[in-house]
């Protein structure tokens, strides 16, 4: 639903089932720090069949990528098998990986995918050359947004969780009117002489202290929602 209102989703997932699978445009396989397939993912399995891995049928195609990557397919294992040293073990078969990626890497550096998105990046590397140097010469801008766009939004927002709950309104309004009254009382018929102005100094310190710390109250709100800010 995000996806048809224009939204961009990036998923990073283990092992998704082929209703999941099915509703990705573009993918991207890593290993080892390495790319090893980037494009379209309708076009996945015909790019693994043009380099000699055959997707078995109504097997999941993201658990036959992930075969591939970590080694464990059948036709990685016939290639071990073809290619295994006379000393078999942890550390060859570790190698044996390693080596199942690097082929796998270059085979995807020799693409046509890998070319055209080289291409594409290199655009883009020309474009935001230019206007880095444009940028330069004035404000240099850190937000995708201006400030009144983030503020209206924040407030907006924060509106809105203030209306959604209500009784934290209401029991700050209570509180406040309550030590209005309560203020009041005490500090009620001052006399205009020097007691009265210390006295008056004292209400000051008192109101302006239960202000400093009924603000303290906004922090609650920057911990619960401390992911989203970040």
């Amino acid at each position: 639903r995000l996806s048809k209102r224009g939204r961009t989703i990036i998923f990073s997932i283990h092992q998704p089932r082929y209703s999941i699978f099915k509703l990705f445009d573009s993918l991207t396989l890593l290993a080892l720090g390495k790319v090893l397939y980037h494009g379209p993912a309708k076009q996945a399995l015909e790019y693994f069949s043009s380099i000699g891995y055959e997707c078995e049928p109504f097997n999941n195609p993201a658990d036959f990528f992930l075969d591939i990557i970590n080694g464990d397919s059948t036709a990685v294992a016939a290639s071990k098998e073809d290619h295994r040293p006379v000393d078999t073990g942890k550390v060859a078969e570790d190698n044996m990986d390693s080596s199942v990626v690097d082929v796998l890497h270059q085979k995807y550096l020799n693409s046509s995918l890998y070319q055209s998105t080289k291409e594409a990046l290199g655009k883009v590397e020309l474009g935001r050359g230019t206007k880095q140097t444009v940028s330069k010469q004035g404000h240099e801008i850190t937000y995708a947004n201006g400030f009144l766009t983030q503020l209206y939004w924040v407030s907006k927002r924060s509106l809105k969780n203030l209306i959604r709950n209500p009784q934290a309104s209401v029991a700050q309004i209570a509180v406040t009117v309550i030590l209005a009254l309560v203020v009041g009382a005490i500090f009620f018929g001052v006399k205009l002489d020097r007691s009265g102005i210390q006295n008056r100094v004292g209400s000051l310190f008192f109101v302006t202290t239960n202000q400093c710390f009924s603000s303290v109250s906004a922090i609650e709100l920057f911990i619960r929602d401390k992911k989203l800010f970040v």
